[in-house]
């Protein structure tokens, strides 16, 4: 498990690995975690943005505005039908929650999760669910992302703008060695 200030590292999943997360996560009621998952994909936000959204930010939204804490950046992200209806449908199973309260909360200290317990979680699903990877921390799912867009895009010279543009890279190179592509 990471300590606090210490660097983590983190690989990203193979897509369909990060498809047999989500549904490890759901058949074992682990919604909450699977909400975690989707949307640090979907988002490509940091865990540290992810972990300051209230269910106001996104149930019911066709985007989510992120002041992202690392950079103070606004950014703001679109939400197609798919992930409003997967978000609603987790929202139910979850009991509904307040819409004013954090997403990720812990129920003894009322706060959110700390990225070191989230990094801890994640750890504990890789060994559960056998999943491939070497690192696998928060940033996983940002760097899933990353490459998925990557991989499944026809112009890789415009993909790594658009990738380097949101991710708020300095350098196409620094993009390129975030997603794994040297």
């Amino acid at each position: 498990m990471s300590k606090k200030n210490q660097l983590t590292t983190s690989d990203h999943l193979e897509y369909p690995e990060y498809e047999r997360l989500l549904e490890c996560l759901h058949n074992d009621r682990e919604f909450i975690w699977e909400l975690y998952a989707r949307l640090g994909f979907c988002t490509a936000c940091r865990a540290s943005d992810i972990l300051n959204l209230r269910w106001r930010n996104i149930l019911n939204m066709s985007e989510v505005v992120v002041i992202e804490k690392k950079t103070g950046k606004t950014r703001a992200v679109s939400f197609n039908q798919s992930v409003k209806n997967k978000i609603k449908e987790l929202w139910v199973l979850l009991g509904k929650p307040n819409p004013d309260e954090y997403i990720f909360i812990s129920r003894i200290t009322g706060k959110p999760f700390t990225i070191q317990y989230l990094n801890q979680k994640l750890k504990t699903f890789r060994t559960k669910y056998r999943i491939q990877i070497s690192h696998f921390s928060t940033h996983t799912f940002r760097k899933t992302f990353g490459r998925y867009v990557y991989d499944h895009s026809n112009n890789k010279s415009e993909a790594l703008i658009i990738l380097n543009r949101i991710l708020n890279h300095s350098s196409i190179e620094i993009t390129k060695v975030y997603i794994c592509i040297r």
